[in-house]
């Protein structure tokens, strides 16, 4: 989702110039020398941390870890730090919508993703059609991307040189050349999904919308490609999955294959993929939908109920694992991988899930009303799980309404809430979607 051994992620204006947008954004240089299509991490030290012979107790300000936690419904960001006695306190907002580059725009900032050294952010905003880069340290806004409408999730190549950022709304893969030396950031490059040459050589096989398009929804790189879902909902579902160093499509699953439309995550240490999919339950005509799927990334090819990696042959019933819930969305490794957390959106439950066997081994009763996005405590004590809010800004509402907009923290031992937390309570504009774990010392 190359990596930290914490494991990064686990898992949604230009101008044309010959049939791509290419953009300097704010704070770079614009290159506008690619063609359309493609075809072509170190720990962060800080003086002031605590040192290796900490006990783990510590005061917000010496946290070794920072929870990002992003209220779409009313553009802040919250980051909050562990304060020592087993609670998370307030350390810094970011109000988007008062940047100079943001300001009054409704940004809707979704997703949030990090460097792999936790040094910059990149966030994702859907109504403000760009993608937005933070250097982490000091909350300042570097980079701001306009990579197009329903700009989703925006992520970085492992290597750190790029950012790929699924836009719904064009149904294109956006790439931005990310110099983090310079902290300069250039929209370089787009894939149009339906045009790019393995789609559009089975385009019959997938479920176009009304605007003939496919959307792009998240992504994860594993083994020198990123797996691309499509969506958003279980009736355009699928897959594509890029070559992220020459930036083409080399793969794609028809959603008859793999009828994922939610999350992406890459095994930490493996050359091993999971995918999500979900629907409500009062989605027409399938219904409810819980899924989870597993992907061998050397073979690009779905691995079956019984461990084997299937031929060319095959259908998402064969390969596709029962979430037991409704609207299958976020997941998560523990840093030593020895479990992985899925979280059903709509039923407000999950599956812990042995990645060796890729079995179920156990589950968890209660995330909180209408859990959303999930990441993990770098010491593996604590998973995190956002909230959506009564009015949610995204999503089906059947399954995205919530009651306590903000992010449960769950005890990983118990598999039970030891806390709620609610920066805006009260407020019904509230909508907690993207959330982040920043690593400052591991």
């Amino acid at each position: 989702m190359s990596r930290h051994t914490t494991r990064r992620r686990f898992l949604h204006g230009g101008v044309a110039v010959g049939g791509i947008a290419l953009a300097g954004c704010v704070g770079g240089e614009p290159e506008p020398d690619t063609v359309a299509g493609g075809g072509e991490e170190a720990d962060d030290e800080d003086d002031e941390q605590p040192d290796d012979e900490s006990d783990g107790e510590h005061d917000g300000s010496e946290a070794e870890y920072e929870v990002w936690a992003f209220d779409q419904g009313t553009d802040v960001g919250y980051i909050y730090g562990p304060d020592g006695d087993g609670s998370f306190e307030l350390l810094d907002e970011i109000d988007i919508a008062a940047l100079e580059e943001t300001e009054d725009e409704g940004n809707v900032p979704h997703m949030v993703d990090f460097s792999s050294d936790y040094e910059y952010a990149a966030v994702a905003c859907t109504a403000g059609a760009r993608t937005l880069v933070f250097r982490t340290e000091d909350r300042e806004l570097v980079g701001a991307c306009p990579t197009g409408p329903g700009t989703h999730f925006a992520g970085f190549t492992p290597d750190d040189a790029y950012i790929q950022v699924d836009v719904i709304g064009e149904g294109t893969i956006k790439r931005i050349d990310a110099d983090l030396e310079n902290e300069e950031f250039s929209i370089v490059d787009e894939i149009h999904v339906v045009e790019a040459g393995p789609v559009a050589e089975r385009i019959d096989e997938f479920d176009l919308d009304d605007e003939g398009e496919l959307r792009p929804i998240c992504h994860d790189y594993s083994n020198g490609t990123s797996y691309h879902t499509l969506g958003p909902g279980i009736d355009h579902a699928g897959v594509v999955v890029v070559d992220y160093e020459s930036f083409e499509v080399v793969e794609t699953f028809a959603p008859s294959q793999l009828r994922a439309n939610c999350g992406t995550l890459a095994h930490p240490e493996e050359n091993k993929l999971y995918l999500t999919a979900g629907a409500p339950s009062n989605h027409e005509p399938t219904g409810g939908v819980g899924e989870w799927y597993v992907v061998d990334t050397d073979e690009h090819r779905p691995i079956d109920h019984d461990g084997e990696v299937v031929g060319e042959e095959f259908s998402f019933e064969d390969v596709a694992r029962d979430s037991e819930g409704y609207d299958a969305h976020g997941f998560w490794f523990t840093p030593d991988a020895e479990e992985l957390w899925v979280l059903n959106r709509e039923t407000d439950d999950g599956l812990v899930i042995d990645p060796e066997a890729d079995e179920v081994v156990d589950d968890v009763p209660d995330y909180g009303p209408a859990p959303d996005i999930i990441w993990g405590s770098p010491d593996g004590q604590y998973k995190f799980v956002t909230l959506r809010g009564p009015e949610p800004v995204s999503g089906d509402p059947h399954a995205a309404t919530g009651e306590t907009p903000g992010f449960s923290v769950l005890d990983v031992e118990s598999r039970e809430i030891s806390e709620v937390v609610q920066p805006d309570e009260g407020n019904d504009e509230s909508d907690f979607h993207g959330i982040g774990v920043r690593v400052i010392e591991e």
